[in-house]
């Protein structure tokens, strides 16, 4: 999730589907990493790619686990730092997208569930406090680690 500042308001960046499952739904930008591509950067891709802003992860802030059905789905939550562009939609996967407040997002329709839950986690908490990437784990080629950075090591000790 991207958020930017505008007159003085905390804004989450929207994607509107344009294709179905759910299209007219909005969320966060987001989709799949390519079976080569470290997941950082298949973050980053795909918020460009639905929404034409790039942004740099930060950290993890959240997960939802789905299990039955069809498929076993782990759907997870980015915050990313804003760094340029205004938001553009190619009114194919994408229908529209913009910046919105939570008070914009309570006039509209067909938000998801976990896009205001995943918002409301970034407002609520500091930058940084979720899981982080740590180089420092980061032991073989491909590899990426996130972990919890503002933790004391001495916490992780045997009692």
């Amino acid at each position: 999730m991207v958020l930017r500042e505008q007159a003085g308001l905390i804004k989450a960046l929207l994607v509107q589907r344009g294709q179905e499952p759910f299209a007219g739904m909005w969320q966060l930008p987001g989709g799949y990493a390519e079976h080569d591509e470290p997941l950082a950067l298949a973050v980053e891709r795909e918020v460009f790619e639905e929404s034409a802003i790039t942004a740099t992860v930060r950290d993890a802030i959240g997960f939802r686990h789905m299990a039955g059905g069809t498929v076993n789905n782990l759907y997870m939550i980015f915050r990313l730092h804003y760094e340029s562009g205004e938001p553009q939609f190619d009114g194919e996967e994408t229908a529209d997208a913009r910046f919105c407040s939570l008070a914009e997002m309570n006039d509209m329709t067909g938000i998801q569930t976990i896009t205001r839950w995943g918002i409301e986690q970034a407002l609520s908490t500091s930058s940084g406090s979720g899981l982080s990437r740590d180089s420092a784990g980061e032991l073989r080629p491909g590899w990426q680690v996130f972990g919890l950075t503002d933790v004391a090591a001495s916490v992780w000790k045997q009692r």
